[in-house]
C-alpha cells in the first residue's frame, strides 16, 4: 500500500471537515442508535467480495469513535491478507495469528497508534492454519480480554462470500457491517453475504455504500 492510499484509509484524522468524514461520523451514530447505544461494543466490518473498501470504512470509523472519546481497539482479522499495519505505519507482528496460535500476551499484540484513544492488533505473522483458530474458545478469550480494556472493539474481516471467517467472528460480536461498493458490489453477491450472515444468525447492523 503506498502513502496516499493510507492516507486516503484515515481521511476522518487528516480532513476531518470532509465531505466524506461527516459521513463516517454519521455512519457512527446510526451504528450507536441500531445498537441501543452500548456501553461496550463490538462490531465485524465485512463486504460481499474483497475490495469494496472494508478495510478503509473500519479504519475511518475507528478513528471517528476515537474522536467521540471512545477507547477503541481495531482489529485485523484478515490473517490471509493483512492491511491495517500499512495504515497506521506499526509492525506486521507480533499480532493476532501470533495471539492465536501461540499464546502471547495480549498486551504484546496491541499497538498504540498516534491517534488518541485508538489502538490496533495487527493480522500479525503469516502461519498455516491460523485461519481455523478465528473461530475458536482462543478467540473468544482473546475479544474478552480486549472488552475489559476497550469501549468500542472493531474488526475488519475478510470478505463473507471469501471465507466463512466473517460469520465466524461476527458471531462472537455484538453486529456487523456490510460495506458496498459503488458500481462494483454486484447486487447477487450482496444479497448473498445478507443471507450467509443471516443464516449465521448475526445482526447487521447497517451497511455502507462506499464511493457513491
Amino acid at each position: 500500500m503506498d502513502s496516499r492510499a493510507a492516507y486516503g484509509c484515515l481521511l476522518v484524522h487528516h480532513i476531518p471537515t470532509a465531505a466524506a468524514s461527516e459521513q463516517y461520523r454519521r455512519i457512527r451514530n446510526n451504528i450507536r442508535i441500531a445498537s441501543g447505544k452500548k456501553e461496550r461494543l463490538s462490531l465485524v466490518i465485512t463486504s460481499p467480495s474483497p475490495g469494496e473498501g472494508k478495510s478503509t470504512s473500519a479504519a475511518n470509523l475507528a478513528v471517528s469513535f476515537a474522536q467521540r472519546g471512545d477507547k477503541v481497539l481495531l482489529v485485523d482479522g484478515n490473517v490471509r491478507n493483512p492491511v491495517l499495519n500499512q495504515v497506521f505505519g506499526i509492525k506486521q507482528w507480533p499480532g493476532l495469528s501470533d495471539g492465536l496460535a501461540t499464546g502471547i500476551d495480549f498486551d504484546e499484540i496491541v499497538y498504540p497508534t498516534s491517534i488518541e484513544g485508538l489502538a490496533v492488533i495487527p493480522g500479525g505473522s503469516p502461519m498455516p492454519g491460523t485461519a481455523d483458530l478465528l473461530d475458536s474458545r482462543v478467540m473468544e478469550e482473546l475479544l474478552e480480554r480486549a472488552k475489559a480494556k476497550y469501549t468500542v472493539i472493531l474488526i475488519d474481516s475478510p470478505a463473507v462470500l471469501d471465507t466463512p471467517d466473517a460469520i465466524a467472528l461476527a458471531g462472537r460480536c455484538d453486529g456487523a457491517v456490510l460495506v458496498l461498493r459503488s458500481g462494483k458490489t454486484q447486487q447477487k453477491k450482496a444479497i448473498e453475504a445478507k443471507r450467509l450472515l443471516d443464516f449465521g444468525k448475526v445482526n447487521l447492523l447497517g451497511t455502507v455504500l462506499n464511493r457513491s
